[in-house]
């Protein structure tokens, strides 16, 4: 890793690997999804290889969900727990729906990010848990199945629902955020203003001089 002129090195490639595969099987996930359970996706399936193959792809995708799942928890799970100030953010809307000028500054992830992170993660599981017994529903009593197949769509709807969301923040709606996700370096400018506790302990800065 060469050091970038006027760049700040936010994420390692360990951590921009779990996040493509998280979004890239959650996304494939939901495509696949979507042509299993409503016909009029069967286009779909078309391009697929047919329901058989379909079927398989979604199982797979889902492993490789879980799989990412257990390695982003495991990476970003000290980064993810709220502090005192998240309320403040929060109360704020994080500047995204009026102007503000007292936003504290945050950590590696603002408040917003550790919503959407914990959002992904319960409903995540719930996904995980109910196609475990959609794969092979025959072995539990019928009402658990019949749960099964309603919370895993309520759940992909939640997660589906923040993950546009997200999409949406982690590129138009803040410019230089996508970056970071494709080769780990963020302007100085966009770290003091988005990260700008993390940058402190970083550089091994004061909270007074953070929040300067």
């Amino acid at each position: 890793m060469s050091k970038r002129e006027g760049m700040v090195y936010v994420t390692t490639a360990e951590e921009r690997i779990i996040h493509w595969l998280l979004a890239g099987s959650c996304l494939f996930a939901l495509i696949t999804g979507l042509g299993l359970m409503f016909h009029s996706w069967y286009i779909i399936p078309t391009m697929l290889g047919g329901y058989y193959a379909t079927k398989w792809m979604h199982i797979f995708s889902g492993v490789v969900f879980a799989l990412s799942l257990i390695a982003a928890s495991a990476i970003w799970w000290k980064e993810v727990k709220f502090v005192p100030d998240d309320a403040k953010w929060i109360m704020q809307a994080g500047g995204y729906l009026w102007d503000t000028k007292d936003l504290p500054p945050c950590g590696m992830y603002n408040a917003g990010q550790k919503l959407f992170f914990w959002f992904v993660f319960v409903f995540g599981i719930i996904i995980v848990a109910t196609g475990i017994i959609m794969w092979n529903p025959l072995p539990y009593p019928v009402v658990m199945a019949r749960w099964a197949y309603m919370l895993h769509a309520m759940s992909v709807f939640v997660v589906a629902s923040f993950f546009i969301v997200h999409l949406y923040l982690g590129t138009i709606g803040n410019p230089g955020t996508v970056q970071i996700m494709f080769h780990g370096w963020a302007t100085r400018a966009y770290c003091t203003m988005h990260k700008g506790r993390w940058l402190a302990e970083k550089e091994g800065k004061t909270e007074a001089e953070a929040e300067a």
